[in-house]
């Protein structure tokens, strides 16, 4: 595995194409008008109203909970092209293997804007908010390949029939920018309880190998 201060200095001749790639999310931020440090916390809370992930105007989004984050993602070495990828986020708290959230899973969707973590405040929200396509969806689930049931992760392939990851990734490659993601569920947690709220840790957790992350694949 790699990670994203590695990842930055590697060239495209030293990348071994048969390994993956993985990258730590370089900027994140819970986005909830009552978030006491947004840009510090170590844990997103994400939920949804009324049956929508994201609000239907982003000015009307205080009653939902997201996460934001930012990747600087490599491009594909030379000859290659990517052929897969995953964003893998820990669960926190309580959250388990329920197979209730199957119908309220975890969403990853572009971001539209962009943000600065250092800078957040939500009056920004009604700028930078949730796009309307999906990437991919997970729940919790056990870690893939281990067999140790207490061991969970959210394990979300961003290259599913329909997504439209790829094309995003190489605009973001050929430009040489950073890639801005947003986290969202339809969970409810007024109508379901609180207990289903996706709790996540963000890259300010510095215990554990839990921070947010993208693995890629290119061949």
């Amino acid at each position: 595995m790699i990670s994203l201060a590695v990842s930055l200095l590697f060239s495209h001749a030293s990348l071994r194409l048969d390994d993956p790639v993985t990258v730590i999310a370089s900027e994140d931020v819970w986005v909830y008008p009552n978030a006491g440090e947004p840009s510090t916390d170590e844990t997103f809370r994400v939920w949804g109203v009324g049956g929508r992930a994201v609000a239907e105007k982003p000015e009307q989004a205080e009653s939902f909970g997201y996460g934001y984050l930012k990747f600087a993602l490599p491009g594909a070495p030379e000859g290659k092209k990517l052929v897969s990828a995953f964003m893998v986020l820990k669960p926190s708290g309580s959250m388990k293997v329920d197979k209730v959230m199957a119908d309220y899973p975890l969403e990853v969707r572009p971001l539209v804007g962009k943000f600065e973590e250092k800078k957040w405040t939500y009056d920004q929200s009604s700028t930078v908010y949730p796009g309307d396509t999906i990437y991919g969806k997970g729940v919790v689930a056990q870690v893939e390949g281990s067999s140790d049931a207490s061991k969970l992760e959210i394990r979300i392939d961003l290259m599913g029939a329909k997504s439209k990851f790829g094309e995003a990734f190489g605009k973001a490659s050929s430009a040489k920018e950073p890639m801005f993601f947003a986290l969202t569920s339809k969970y409810d947690a007024g109508e379901l309880g609180r207990e289903g709220i996706y709790r996540i840790y963000t890259r300010d957790r510095k215990e554990g190998d839990v921070k947010p992350k993208i693995v890629l694949k290119f061949e």
